[in-house]
């Protein structure tokens, strides 16, 4: 709710309570990276490695190759971006219509 009402600050706070209660969630790593993201280009290298980290755990989820295509694409690393956005294309490309995990 907080990035939503555009108070980044306070999100981050809580993205970073959660994190220190699961320091290997991936979905808090991808939160806290893509917002350092925005957070502009001294906060690319910590938005970098939260995003690998995250890839390191599960090299298949989309939204944290999506994250650091934006994160190599605002630092100028275009091959970089290019290949993230391709890896976060070819599985979106293979995700299910519906979450296997909202069946349960």
């Amino acid at each position: 709710m907080f990035e939503g009402r555009g108070q980044t600050q306070e999100a981050l706070g809580s993205y970073i309570g959660a994190f220190l209660v699961d320091p290997c969630y991936v979905p808090g790593k991808i939160l806290i990276g893509s917002l350092m993201s925005k957070m502009g280009s001294d906060a690319l290298p910590v938005a970098r490695s939260l995003l690998s980290d995250a890839l390191r755990i599960d090299p298949t989820n989309r939204k944290a190759w999506y994250y650091l295509g934006m994160v190599h694409r605002d630092d100028g690393r275009i091959a970089d971006a290019t290949d993230c956005f391709q890896a976060a294309s070819m599985l979106e490309e293979s995700d299910p219509i519906e979450s296997f995990s909202s069946l349960y």
